[in-house]
């Protein structure tokens, strides 16, 4: 879904970064695992520091001790917490690219954190869900994971004129 400048050249594309699906998955699922950790660490805890060829007994019977009744409900709250924090944390900090026909403007925080211009830019290449954007003398300028169908991301660049080196997904 390109739209045409005034000149007839393609309007700038935004990929990457979590749909409103994605970021509900996200937090549900960093909520589960952080409430399942703050229910279980202590129990796990003890029976690891009963094993004689365990390492950090200290810190493990530290853990292990956290039995207080108001804990039993508290060590998962806290695990919650620290699950849609965590979760929070990876929505934020996923990088956008704003890629124009002139220049990549790479965005986190919901800042712009590097501008790319199109003339430096040799390559452009998946490795995973990571994209490799290079020099004609293999600088990395980037290589982040970037959220998103990877059709749509192919297809971003390559309708701006970018040189793609990859799958034609």
């Amino acid at each position: 879904m390109t739209d045409s400048g005034a000149q007839g050249t393609p309007a700038a594309r935004t990929v990457g970064g979590f749909d409103h699906d994605g970021r509900l998955w996200v937090l549900t699922l960093c909520a589960i695992v952080g409430t399942a950790i703050g229910a279980l660490l202590p129990p796990v805890a003890r029976w690891a520091a009963e094993l004689p060829w365990a390492p950090f007994q200290g810190p493990l019977r530290l853990l292990g001790s956290f039995d207080d009744p108001w804990l039993g409900w508290g060590r998962p709250g806290l695990g919650l917490v620290a699950g849609l924090t965590f979760g929070a944390w990876l929505i934020v900090d996923s990088a956008v690219l704003e890629i124009g026909p002139e220049r990549i403007n790479v965005r986190r925080r919901g800042q712009v954190e590097r501008v790319i211009e199109r003339d430096v830019v040799a390559s452009v290449r998946p490795r995973g869900s990571t994209i490799i954007i290079e020099t004609d003398r293999g600088r990395t300028l980037f290589a982040r994971d970037v959220e998103g169908d990877k059709a749509v991301v192919r297809s971003a660049f390559v309708d701006q004129g970018y040189p793609w080196e990859g799958p034609r997904e």
